[in-house]
């Protein structure tokens, strides 16, 4: 990994598509005037979280957001990890992440693998699970790509980290009353597990689709320290990420050592 300053943008979902991506489009403009050279969205950004809405703004692959993305990606040459958005495939829709390079190129996808099914409300009534994961590489090192509530299982992680991953970024909405007691927790902890940083762009919160919205999107580094918070309005920020501290952290605290001497009983 090299040094790079990496993005984080926070929106609310309205109910106007047109709204969301010329928005979102804004936002990627203003972190890149700031200095991004990589930058995320949160989770179903284009998209009000809620299975009606799921079904609604669906879009086939290569679709209308997607081809914006792809746009905003070039016309702004940075990598772009377009947070979620829902996607048809025939009979299914997967809650799904593309990225783009400097030239507007898809190099990179994921659906989601592991479902919001709790106590009163199932994503799953809408949406399938993906059923892979990895991760991928740019110039300035090797990325994993989460979604939202994979944040609970900490084996996705150790996995990125046995791929090589040095920061992983998990596109989220996370609701206030889960947000309020988990979202800080789960980010530390997936960052001191994996020994990476932990970069979470999150729905903003407003009075209207997005109410419910924790927002608090994070960046949290290696040893779990949380560098940014960006609290519940709409927002963005632009960090710096350091390659020395993955390197210091892992230095620190040889984990992989411990998880290799294992292997010789």
């Amino acid at each position: 990994m090299k040094d790079f300053n990496v993005g984080i943008i926070q929106l609310p979902a309205t109910s106007d598509k047109e709204k969301n991506l010329k928005t979102m489009e804004e936002y990627v403009s203003q972190a890149k005037n700031k200095g991004a050279h990589v930058i995320c969205l949160p989770e179903m950004w284009n998209c009000p979280y809620h299975n009606s809405f799921f079904k609604k703004f669906a879009e086939e692959d290569f679709g209308e957001t997607y081809k914006k993305m792809s746009q905003v990606a070039k016309e702004n040459k940075i990598y772009l990890i377009g947070g979620s958005i829902p996607i048809k495939a025939g009979e299914k829709i997967f809650n799904r992440s593309y990225v783009f390079d400097r030239d507007g190129k898809e190099i990179y996808r994921y659906s989601k693998i592991n479902l919001f099914d709790i106590e009163g409300y199932k994503e799953s009534d809408t949406i399938s699970g993906g059923k892979s994961l990895g991760v991928f590489e740019t110039e300035y090192g090797i990325f994993g790509l989460a979604i939202c509530f994979d944040l609970r299982f900490p084996e996705l992680f150790q996995s990125f980290r046995d791929f090589g991953a040095e920061v992983i970024f998990v596109p989220s909405t996370f609701m206030k009353k889960t947000g309020e007691r988990h979202f800080h927790l789960l980010n530390r902890a997936r960052a001191v597990d994996a020994q990476c940083y932990v970069v979470s762009p999150a729905m903003a919160r407003d009075a209207d689709l997005s109410k419910n919205a924790y927002a608090h999107s994070l960046c949290v580094s290696p040893g779990g320290e949380i560098i940014v918070d960006l609290d519940e309005e709409e927002n963005l920020a632009v960090i710096k990420l350091e390659n020395e501290k993955v390197k210091r952290e892992r230095e620190k605290l040889p984990l992989e050592v411990s998880r290799n001497n294992r292997k010789l009983y």
